[in-house]
């Protein structure tokens, strides 16, 4: 997390290029780098021109290949993730305003692939989730800004299998049952269809 911290407040328009590799480096703990070569071109947020559509990032009618950039009002990167013919590619980052980190998201030509890390602005840890091929693939993980465990689920391809616990804020069980070939087996409760990350509130 330090590391995190260090590379947020050295970020300023003609450093770009190093922290885009150190944040590739720091990346490469938890996943490898991409294989795509990111051209060293750097875009701020502001320019005009910008687009998406189908799920690709346009800049004045041409597919956009290069590190993307957002800064906030005093100056300090809130964002900044590559992109190669449009398509989100490798580690995508965002902070908050007081430098804390609030997201690590890996992509793979286009699609959120491996492990994704969330934090609330006190830094501590919002989700844990695996993905392959932009579906839930592995454990899944939320907690409360109290620190509390709000969900401990496991998905194949996308759907519920396997051990699935929810929990209520004060910490009392929402949830606890198992999920195999589309049904549930166990305490269900009241189990919402909106996600339990959805519902949580984030003070930003």
């Amino acid at each position: 997390m330090a590391a995190d911290i260090m590379v947020k407040r050295a970020l300023s328009r003609n450093k770009l290029s190093q922290i885009a590799a150190l944040l590739l480096m720091l990346g490469s703990c938890r996943q490898s780098a991409p294989a795509t070569t990111i051209p060293h071109v750097y875009a701020s947020a502001d320019l005009r021109g910008w687009q998406k559509r189908e799920g690709k990032l346009w800049r004045q009618d041409t597919l956009f290949s290069g590190w993307y950039y957002q800064l906030g009002p005093t100056g300090d990167t809130t964002f900044l993730g590559s992109y190669y013919l449009g398509k989100a590619e490798g580690p995508h980052r965002q902070w908050y305003s007081n430098h804390q980190l609030k997201e690590i998201r890996h992509y793979k030509n286009g699609w959120q692939e491996g492990e994704q890390h969330g934090w609330y602005e006190s830094g501590k840890p919002a989700f844990i989730y695996q993905f392959k091929g932009d579906v839930y693939e592995g454990s899944r993980k939320e907690w409360y800004p109290n620190g509390q465990p709000a969900q401990d689920g496991h998905y194949h391809e996308g759907h519920e299998h396997g051990s699935q616990r929810m929990w209520y804020a004060d910490g009392s069980p929402k949830v606890n049952y198992v999920a195999r070939n589309g049904r549930n087996y166990g305490f269900t409760g009241v189990k919402n269809c909106v996600n339990v990350w959805d519902s949580i509130t984030v003070s930003h």
